[in-house]
């Protein structure tokens, strides 16, 4: 289902209660992206546990974002046809099997079947929460919920990158996962006992809407501003993609000779940057009404700050604390992105446009994890060991400033839509 055909929605006003459900599901969200990140933690152990290249490591991780990718298309009818609260209760079970399944075995297979349960039962995760924010409360307040929601989202990446490392240094990388799999557990306890079967009395819920998809893509697609959008936002997102979500931590400890631990820290600067800046910039274009020259000086500043990345040869651990919040906060306007595919295509795909730019962008991410390793296993040639030089990861890395140059000239393609509508409104990276 989209949210937005459902109509006026809930007529009362915020409840605790609401709060409570709405908060619960939040809470999936959350773990959802802890999940999505928590491979950077432990990427030499999962290559010498496994027994993989670093390109077989980032194509086994990348599984995530495949399966991940275009669910989002069907996520909401999937929920509109179940009932959120079985939907969620499925997919966060499945979501949590992936931490059992990473620890089973030592075949590749069950790192791969890990990655497929995690991103398939992620893909339910934001949908599912913005859903019950559609249910439980008014319209007025949806910005605020999705806002609050991609911060929630941003604080599971920080605690997947830092929080699982510390675990790592002082459990071991499987007792890690298995407290990651119980936490997973006691989540979907939450949602089965705190999250209601029916909408509250009130809510204003039509008959299921559902629209020819392949016509609604074919519109989607046949615009060159779609196009052009998620180019940029893959572009943007990249970086959190690549280093975010499985080689920062060793890139960093690599190039600074710091510890795992400190590395995940710096690492996890890039996610404090989107938890601040995302809406400020979302609020600025809101507020001056502009798109496009906000998503040319943020792929600009994105080009600028990953070039720098790339040609200095070392640098000291604070350097890198300031270089990856410098990139965190020059890429998070990729949030805008959303907002102006929605206001360059028609209303009756507003759907369809955004589950299509994220698709794009999670997709290119999925790929550019596995191109990245494929790099250093080209330039480092150290087989399935997980250790690689800093001169393997200064060519790897050269991906990036590439990347962004990619998205800058798309952002020179965009037009500015006549109409806007509030960017946390149309919707957050997911």
């Amino acid at each position: 289902m989209l949210i937005e055909d459902r109509g006026p929605g809930f007529q009362g006003k915020a409840s605790l209660h609401g709060w409570m459900i709405w908060g619960t599901a939040a809470l999936f969200y959350l773990y959802e992206f802890f999940v999505r990140v928590a491979p950077s933690a432990m990427e030499p152990e999962l290559q010498s546990h496994f027994g993989l290249s670093a390109a077989a490591l980032g194509a086994a991780a990348g599984t995530y974002y495949l399966v991940y990718s275009p669910m989002q298309l069907i996520s909401g009818t999937i929920i509109d046809r179940f009932g959120v609260k079985q939907v969620l209760v499925f997919s966060a079970l499945i979501c949590t099997s992936g931490a059992f399944l990473e620890i089973i075995g030592s075949s590749s297979f069950f790192l791969v079947a890990a990655r497929f349960a995690q991103g398939f039962g992620s893909a339910f995760a934001f949908v599912g929460t913005m859903y019950i924010a559609a249910e439980w409360f008014p319209r007025s307040m949806l910005a605020r919920l999705s806002g609050l929601t991609t911060s929630l989202g941003m604080a599971g990446a920080i605690i997947g990158n830092a929080g699982i490392a510390r675990m790592v240094e002082t459990l071991g990388w499987q007792s890690a996962l298995v407290g990651a799999g119980f936490v997973g557990i006691a989540i979907t306890a939450l949602i089965v006992f705190v999250i209601p079967s029916r909408p509250p009395a009130g809510t204003d819920v039509p008959h299921p809407y559902k629209p020819n998809v392949l016509r609604a893509l074919r519109i989607v697609y046949s615009n060159p501003q779609s196009w052009y959008l998620g180019i940029i936002g893959a572009a943007l997102y990249m970086p959190l993609s690549i280093l975010g979500a499985l080689w920062g931590a060793e890139y960093v400890s690599a190039i600074t000779g710091a510890s795992k631990l400190e590395a995940t820290g710096a690492v996890s600067m890039m996610y404090v940057g989107w938890l601040v800046g995302g809406p400020l910039a979302g609020f600025a274009s809101d507020k001056l009404g502009i798109r496009r020259p906000i998503l040319l000086y943020a792929s600009a500043a994105t080009v600028v700050v990953t070039f720098v990345i790339a040609v200095i040869p070392n640098m000291s651990l604070p350097v890198a604390y300031l270089l990856l919040l410098a990139l965190g906060l020059a890429s998070c306007s990729q949030v805008i992105c959303f907002a102006t595919v929605v206001e360059h295509n028609p209303h009756t795909v507003t759907g369809t446009a955004l589950a299509s730019t994220n698709m794009i962008i999670m997709l290119a991410g999925g790929i550019a994890e596995w191109a990245f390793g494929l790099v250093l296993d080209l330039v480092g040639g150290s087989g399935d060991t997980g250790q690689y030089s800093a001169q393997a990861y200064h060519y790897a890395i050269l991906m990036l400033p590439a990347i962004s140059l990619i998205g800058l000239a798309a952002a020179t393609m965009v037009k500015e839509a006549k109409e806007t509508v509030g960017v946390q409104e149309a919707a957050a990276p997911a």
